[in-house]
């Protein structure tokens, strides 16, 4: 009976055992299975027990950062993120409502990775809470987006060159206007010194009138470097009507040599936008010389400037603001309704082959909508066009404005 007994608690102890060791292979091909498909995914992967320390990450997370699972210096999220992003990480698995979160993980050099964040909550049949982020490496889509915008800034001065070169022959016309003042008065200046008797008056005369136009030519000259200079990128408060009547100052002898009628009104209120000057003066100088040369087959042709304040629906906050309005019109060839849609894609144009890349419309679209505003295009063939630009108008503080705004 005794032996029998020793026998059944061996059998047991033999059955435990082989219990025990199936059990522990079944763990580690778990494990081994686990650490399988975390090495094969290329996002960084992190598991965080619920006060949010590091318990697994994968290789690539590893890789990408240089830290280590160290047992004796656990990660946790607030080593991992900016403090306002941790909250906010917390404050989501919190309400079970984790969206995509656009944050900056450290590395253990102490740069910051960009990377998009999607997270979930598990509970084990233990109880125990983990939490699991997600995380995609953003880094060369910003290199890329830093590109692109480096192209589109050398696109928009290339832009900007190239109208230089179209206005060459009214450039030209223009300085040589002074220039030959200045010579025909410095010449009589000359013979009137040669001459005897006092002569104060017309020296004085003379020499007035070549200060003036030296200062007209250095005007001219003033504008062109604006136009080439490269564009600091800092918005600043523009006054938009300075910018028009520069534009048309500068634009003056190209009208008068292709005898454009100017009609140009403008509001007395103040038309100031948030913007970059040269950028500014990029897209109303691009408007006014598409519309030259849209009326270079009219017998009169005329071009009207407008600008004025209105009220507009904002489409980002959903509320009516104050706008600048500025329109540019002719009464040139027009465009086809079929070409309408088309006319601010890159690269499209309407001129003759080699004459111009098609880029000016597609970069004042682009800088219109980067200063939060839009444009407006119509027109009807061979009656003309209209282009309505509209940028929200800035207010300095205790402007009456601003007192007529919070009123409404």
């Amino acid at each position: 009976m005794h032996n029998q007994a020793i026998k059944i608690l061996e059998k047991q102890r033999q059955d435990l055992v082989v219990r025990v060791l199936k059990k522990h292979e079944e763990m580690e091909a778990s494990r081994s299975f686990t650490e399988r498909i975390l090495a094969g995914i290329s996002e960084l992967f992190l598991l965080m027990d619920q006060d949010f320390k590091v318990i697994q990450t994968n290789r690539e997370f590893l890789q990408r950062t240089g830290f280590s699972l160290d047992a004796s210096q656990r990660l946790n999220l607030d080593d991992l993120v900016q403090p306002d992003r941790a909250a906010a990480i917390r404050r989501a698995f919190a309400k079970g409502e984790f969206t995509e979160f656009e944050a900056h993980l450290a590395t253990i050099t102490g740069q910051r990775l960009p990377v998009k964040m999607r997270g979930s909550t598990h509970v084990n049949p233990n109880g125990l809470v983990l939490h699991m982020l997600i995380c995609s490496d953003c880094s060369e889509f910003y290199d890329l987006m830093t590109q692109m915008q480096e192209g589109q800034k050398l696109l928009s001065f290339s832009s900007r060159l190239a109208s230089l070169g179209e206005m060459a022959a009214g450039v030209g016309h223009e300085l040589t206007q002074p220039l030959n003042a200045i010579l025909l008065f410095a010449r009589n200046c000359l013979k009137t010194l040669e001459t005897p008797g006092d002569h104060t008056d017309m020296l004085r005369e003379n020499l007035s009138i070549i200060i003036d136009r030296v200062n007209k030519a250095s005007s001219i000259i003033a504008t062109m470097r604006s136009f080439g200079r490269k564009v600091e990128e800092e918005q600043a408060p523009v006054e938009l009507n300075a910018i028009i009547r520069k534009i048309l100052s500068f634009l003056e002898s190209q009208l008068h040599l292709s005898e454009i009628a100017l009609d140009l009104r403008l509001t007395d209120q103040p038309c100031e936008v948030l913007g970059v000057e040269v950028r500014l003066e990029q897209v109303l100088l691009n408007l006014v010389q598409n519309a030259i040369l849209a009326m270079g087959r009219v017998d009169t042709p005329r071009l009207t400037v407008t600008s004025r304040i209105l009220d507009c629906l904002n489409l980002t906050t959903m509320q009516k603001e104050p706008y600048v309005l500025t329109t540019v019109t002719d009464n040139g060839e027009g465009i086809p309704e079929e070409l309408k849609k088309k006319i601010f894609d890159p690269f499209f144009t309407t001129r003759e082959v080699g004459i111009g890349m098609g880029l000016g419309l597609s970069i004042v679209d682009r800088i219109v909508r980067g200063f939060s505003g839009y444009i407006e295009v119509e027109s009807t063939p061979g009656h003309g066009s209209c282009f309505s630009v509209y940028f929200p108008q800035y207010i300095r503080d205790g402007s009456p404005d601003l007192l007529r705004n919070k009123t409404a």
